[in-house]
Order: C-alpha cells, then structure tokens, then sequence
C-alpha cells in the first residue's frame, strides 16, 4: 500500500528547487518585473500550492491588484503599511524586511556622519535633561558640569536603559542583522540591474 505525501510540492517550484543555484535563485527573484518581494510572495504561494486567487485573498487584495503586482504596475500598493504587514505574514519575515525588499528602506538610511564626541555628549545630555524625573538627579545647574561628568551621567542611564524597553538592549543586534540585509540587497539590485543589461 503506497501513501500519498501531502506535503509534496508543485511540479514548477520541485524544477525551480533542483535546476538553479542559490545564486541563480536569487538573481531570478531580483530580475522580476514588479521586483524581489513580489517574485518570493509568487515561488512561495508555488510551493504552497496557492494559485494567485488564493494568493490575492491571502494578501487581502483584488485579483486585479494581483495582476498589476505580478506585472510591476502597482508600485503604491507595494508600500501599502497593510500590505506590508500581510506580504511579511505570509513569508514568514518581519515587515522591516519587506520595507526592505520594496525599496522602502535603502542602504542610504543606514549612514551615518562622524561626529566629535563633545558634540554627541552635549545633544545626548540635552535629551537627558529634557526629562524631569532624569533632571531631578542632577543637583547642580547644568551649565557647570564637565564633560566628564555628562559622560558619566549617560553611562550609567545608558546601562538602565533596558528597564524602560526590553528589546532595547536587542536593538544594536537587530539594526547589524537590517544593517546586512541591507548590503546584501543592494547588491543582488546591482547584479540584477547589470544582468538585464
């Protein structure tokens, strides 16, 4: 007696999975009309066995809309804040990664200026004062405190921090992993722009 497995995938996507690399995978998906997100939403709903009326209810969009995403003519319903929540569902990923994919976000966004210390440590203690509850440990006028004693100030506030958020002491590993993702995505952008040419 022979069982029939389930789980099995859709004839296209087991070709797609056997016949290309990583890389020509990824070049594929970046060479799409409508772009990266829309081409991975298409692969994915082909493994799931999800036609694109069942993709287009799974993404809470018309048919029509549907269409215009698959051929690249519906750039604003790309940056849609509902749609972006219902693409990063559906994939699995966070919704920074699809901003990510839709151009959203780009590498720009991730640069920053070099700034002399005494800068920084000034507009950081400005923000610092600016919070009655944190103004109120400070006994003397502002004005007099040096550098050092700012410093310090925002050290040891700095390493509070987590109380108020617990995901804040996270935030410098979530924005290198964004920070990656970023690079890597302006660069499969590259190849696929001077692939097409």
């Amino acid at each position: 007696m022979t069982t029939r497995n389930h789980s099995a995938q859709p004839a296209a996507a087991l070709i797609h999975a056997q016949a290309e690399t990583p890389a020509q995978r990824v070049l594929r998906l970046y060479r799409h009309p409508a772009g990266p997100l829309v081409a991975w939403l298409l692969e994915d709903a082909e493994r799931r066995g999800h036609n694109a009326v069942k993709l287009a209810q799974e993404l809470c969009v018309s048919n029509q809309d549907m269409r215009l995403l698959d051929r690249g003519q519906a750039p604003e319903l790309l940056r849609d804040h509902a749609f972006i929540a219902k693409a990063a569902r559906y994939l699995g990923i966070p919704p920074v990664t699809v901003r990510l994919l839709v151009g959203d976000i780009t590498i720009r966004d991730f640069a920053t200026r070099t700034e002399p210390e005494d800068v920084v440590i000034e507009r950081e203690f400005a923000r610092f004062m600016a919070n009655p509850q944190l103004r109120a440990l400070v006994a003397n006028d502002d004005a007099e405190l040096t550098l050092d004693y700012k410093r310090l100030l925002l050290d040891i506030h700095g390493q509070h921090r987590h109380l108020d958020w617990p995901e804040a002491p996270r935030l410098p590993e979530i924005l290198r992993w964004l920070q990656r993702a970023a690079i890597v995505h302006d660069g499969n952008e590259g190849e696929a722009v001077r692939a097409m040419r």
